[in-house]
């Protein structure tokens, strides 16, 4: 009976032990660009236990091990994507360089616990690479000058890149309205069958209202969202002649000449008047 209790005690105990190991933290970043590079941490407490080893994987499949009582401690297997930096990288920190986009996916941090117990746990994350354009929105189409009720049509197209960007015009720095914009559409690049050019328009006839000061501005912002915002703007000038509001016809002028005469006459004839009279 009492080896049973001390059997059940020891059971109870190895349990908890198991509980108390945890990942405190798993920094993974959700979104990187191509080409750059990404820091992968792993914080856990041991709670008494006795560090094992520590691996990670993506997708499933192992690519670093860090083994403290092994010389040397590291071991990394090499995969498609997953470029490790061993000069940057150690027993809580993974530094991946180079991005592709099969660096994409599921990564694990699994923290393993020594004998007795041997006491697992395991976190992850996904990391998202972004393609981002080489250059920023480019404006095709419009002209220097408008006259009123003229067409103003232009397109903005975004250089290839994954996923499509979001593209979105203004105009005197306010979001156009929606009936001035098309719908967009998108290409795929012939060099980067994986990445699409992203292209929107614009088209409208020019109104009083849409010039300020004698002049319109339009502007095209690509937003891929977290890592990629830009804006292209140029200023376009009303055509001359223009009347301003203020200006009056050469039949107002008339009236207004004539006006002046008579109010003129009337005031030599006042004091030629009263001169009579006396």
């Amino acid at each position: 009976m009492f080896g049973r209790t001390i059997l059940v005690l020891l059971l109870l105990w190895t349990q908890d032990s198991v509980k108390s190991l945890r990942v405190v933290e798993l920094r993974v970043p959700t979104h990187e660009p191509e080409g750059g590079m990404a820091l992968l941490g792993c914080q856990y407490d041991l709670q008494g236990d006795t560090l094992y080893n520590v691996k990670w994987y993506k997708d499933g499949h192992e690519f670093y091990r860090y083994v403290p009582k092994s010389d040397p401690p590291v071991s990394y297997f090499p995969m498609a994507g997953v470029n490790v930096d061993i000069g940057r990288s150690s027993i809580t920190a993974v530094a991946l360089v180079n991005l592709t986009q099969d660096s994409s996916g599921n990564y694990s941090c699994e923290v393993n616990g020594e004998a007795p117990n041997f006491a697992t746990v395991i976190r992850h994350k996904h990391i998202n690479i972004h393609l981002l354009p080489k250059s920023g929105p480019h404006i095709v189409g419009l002209k220097e000058q408008y006259h009123l009720d003229e067409l103003v049509a232009a397109n903005c197209s975004l250089p290839p890149s994954r996923p499509k960007a979001h593209l979105m015009w203004f105009v005197n720095d306010r979001p156009a309205p929606t009936s001035y914009v098309s719908d967009p559409w998108f290409r795929v690049s012939d060099e980067r069958p994986d990445a699409v050019e992203s292209i929107l328009q614009i088209s409208f006839f020019a109104t009083p209202s849409d010039f300020v000061n004698g002049a319109i501005k339009l502007k095209c912002q690509a937003t891929i969202a977290p890592l990629y915002q830009k804006k292209t703007e140029s200023t376009h000038y009303i055509a001359l002649p223009f009347t301003e509001a203020n200006e009056i016809t050469g039949e107002e002028k008339d009236i207004a000449t004539s006006t002046t005469l008579k109010n003129s006459l009337i005031s030599l004839l006042i004091p030629i008047f009263f001169l009579i009279l006396m």
